[in-house]
C-alpha cells in the first residue's frame, strides 16, 4: 500500500481516448492494476502511461500520436504502452514515438496488464499477437473513476460497413458471459446510479453465447433484479434495437430515456455503398416507432458527410431525412479513408472542403434541434446525477443524456438529484433542485 514501509506503489497515468469502450477498457485496466499500481491523478508524475488509442477517423490517429508525445513530456522518464485501437492497425507508427515501451493492438487487449508490469520491471517486451483475447478485464472491486461509469459487455463486430477500419482492429463479435455480465451490473449498480452498457457492436451482444443470448434479454434481467437504478445504452445499430424494452412497464423505471441510433447517410444508393444493412424508410420507422414508445425520449445519431460519390441530391436526402425525424442530436463527421476498408478505394471522392462544408450543413440542423429538444424540458422535472460541485454549483446528466446545472443545496457527487428545468441556453438545461 502507498506510505506502507515497502513504500509507496508505483505510477500508473491511464489515458482513453475515443469511445466508450475504449473508456471502459482503461477503467478494466484500473481495477487490474489497483493491487501493484496507484492510478495517478491529474497533474501527478506516473512511472508508466497507457495511452489506449483510436483509430476511428485520420484524425483520431493523429490524436493518438498527439497523446503519446504529450504524455512522454508530461511524464519524464515514464515508460509508455500505446495500446488500443490505433495501435493495432498501426503498430509500427506508435513504437517509435518518445517514450513507447511496448504496443499492445486492441485483439491482445487482454496483454495490456502485463505489459504495464513488465515494462515496470525493466523488462523488453515484444508486440503481442492478435489473438482477439477477450479484453474483458476483472470485474470492478472499487468505485469506477466516473460517477456514470462504462461497462462493456461486447466487443469485435463481424459487419463489414465499407468505410469503417474498427472490424480490422477489433475483430470478430464476441460477448462477455451473460452471468458475468449480470454479475459486473450488480457490482458497479451498488455503488452507482446509473451504468451505460457499451460495445462496439452492442446490438449483437450475445449471439456467440450458448444458449444464445440478447441485449433486451440482459437488460430485462438486471432490471428485474434490481442490480442498478437506471441503464443507459450506448450506440446501437437502428435495426438491431430491443424494441421489446422500449416503454415496457417492467424497465421503464430502469432504462434511460435516450438512443442512440447511427444513420450515417439519408440516401439509399449511399447507404448501399456503405453496406448498411437498412434502408431510409427503415430507419425512419425505427425512430417513429421508438419516439412513439418512449414519448420525449432523447434520441440521436452519427451522419458521414461527403462519402465517396455522394451528390448535392444525397446530402439533400439526408437533410431532409433529419430534418423531419424526432431527433435531438447529431455527430456528424467528415468521410475519412480508412487504410485497408473497401471505401478507401472507391471512386469518386468528394474533395474535403466539400465534406466539411457539408458536415457544416448537418451541425447546423444539429444545434437547431438540440436548442429545440432543451427548451421542450422547461417545466419538467429530471433525475439527475450529480458530476461535479463547484462554486456553488451543481452539474450532471439527465435520464435523457441533458446536461443539467442548478444551484447547489447539498449535493453530493454520484448522487441523484430531482431537479426542476426552469431554462435553457442552448447547451444544456438550467434547473432548481427539488425533493426527490
Amino acid at each position: 500500500m502507498a506510505g506502507s514501509a515497502e513504500g509507496p506503489r508505483p505510477r500508473v497515468a491511464l489515458l482513453a481516448l475515443g469511445c466508450r469502450v475504449n473508456r471502459a477498457d482503461v477503467d478494466a485496466l484500473a481495477a487490474e492494476l489497483g493491487r501493484s499500481f496507484a492510478v495517478a491523478r491529474p497533474g501527478e508524475r506516473a512511472d508508466v502511461v497507457v495511452v489506449n488509442t483510436c483509430t476511428i477517423t485520420a484524425d483520431a490517429g493523429a490524436a493518438a500520436r498527439r497523446a503519446i508525445r504529450r504524455a512522454a513530456r508530461e511524464h519524464p522518464g515514464a515508460r509508455i504502452v500505446a495500446a488500443g485501437c490505433h495501435a493495432e492497425v498501426a503498430p509500427g507508427d506508435l513504437a517509435r514515438l518518445p517514450g513507447v515501451g511496448a504496443v499492445v493492438g486492441a485483439r491482445a487487449q487482454a496483454f495490456v496488464a502485463d505489459a504495464v508490469r513488465r515494462l515496470h520491471r525493466g523488462e523488453r517486451v515484444p508486440i503481442p499477437p492478435s489473438r482477439d483475447a477477450g479484453g474483458w478485464g476483472e470485474a470492478p472491486e472499487a468505485p469506477a473513476r466516473h460517477t456514470r461509469p462504462f461497462l462493456k459487455i461486447q466487443d469485435g463486430c463481424d459487419r463489414r460497413c465499407s468505410y469503417c477500419a474498427v472490424p480490422l482492429a477489433r475483430g470478430p463479435s464476441r460477448s462477455l458471459p451473460f452471468d458475468e455480465a449480470l454479475r459486473r451490473i450488480a457490482l458497479l449498480g451498488a455503488r452507482h446510479p446509473e451504468l451505460v452498457l457499451t460495445g462496439v457492436h452492442l446490438g449483437a451482444y450475445g449471439r456467440d453465447l450458448s444458449p444464445r443470448r440478447s441485449l433486451g434479454e440482459l437488460v430485462t434481467a438486471a432490471v428485474r433484479a434490481r442490480s442498478v437504478h437506471r441503464i443507459r445504452l450506448s450506440s446501437i445499430e437502428p435495426d438491431e434495437v430491443p424494441r421489446e424494452i422500449l416503454g415496457s412497464v417492467e424497465t421503464a423505471g430502469g432504462l434511460c430515456e435516450h438512443l442512440h441510433l447511427p444513420l450515417q447517410s439519408g440516401s439509399a444508393r449511399v447507404l448501399t455503398a456503405m453496406r448498411r444493412s437498412y434502408t431510409p424508410d427503415a430507419f425512419r420507422e425505427v425512430v417513429e416507432d421508438a419516439s412513439a414508445r418512449i414519448p420525449g425520449a432523447c434520441i440521436g445519431t452519427d451522419v458521414v458527410a461527403g462519402f465517396p460519390g455522394e451528390t448535392e441530391d444525397d446530402h439533400a436526402a439526408t437533410i431532409a431525412l433529419v430534418e423531419s425525424l424526432p431527433l435531438a442530436y447529431l455527430h456528424v463527421f467528415p468521410f475519412s479513408p480508412r487504410p485497408g476498408t473497401v471505401a478507401a478505394g472507391l471512386p469518386g471522392r468528394v474533395p474535403a472542403a466539400k465534406a466539411r462544408e457539408r458536415a457544416r450543413d448537418l451541425l447546423a440542423v444539429s444545434d437547431r434541434k438540440w436548442r429545440a429538444y432543451l427548451a421542450a424540458q422547461v417545466g419538467r422535472e429530471l433525475e439527475v446525477v450529480v458530476e461535479r460541485v463547484e462554486g456553488g454549483i451543481a452539474r450532471g446528466t439527465s435520464r435523457e443524456w441533458l446536461p443539467v446545472r442548478w444551484n447547489a443545496v447539498s449535493e453530493a457527487r454520484g448522487a441523484l438529484a430531482r431537479v426542476r428545468i426552469v431554462a435553457s441556453d442552448g447547451t444544456g438545461c438550467l434547473g432548481a433542485r427539488v425533493s426527490m
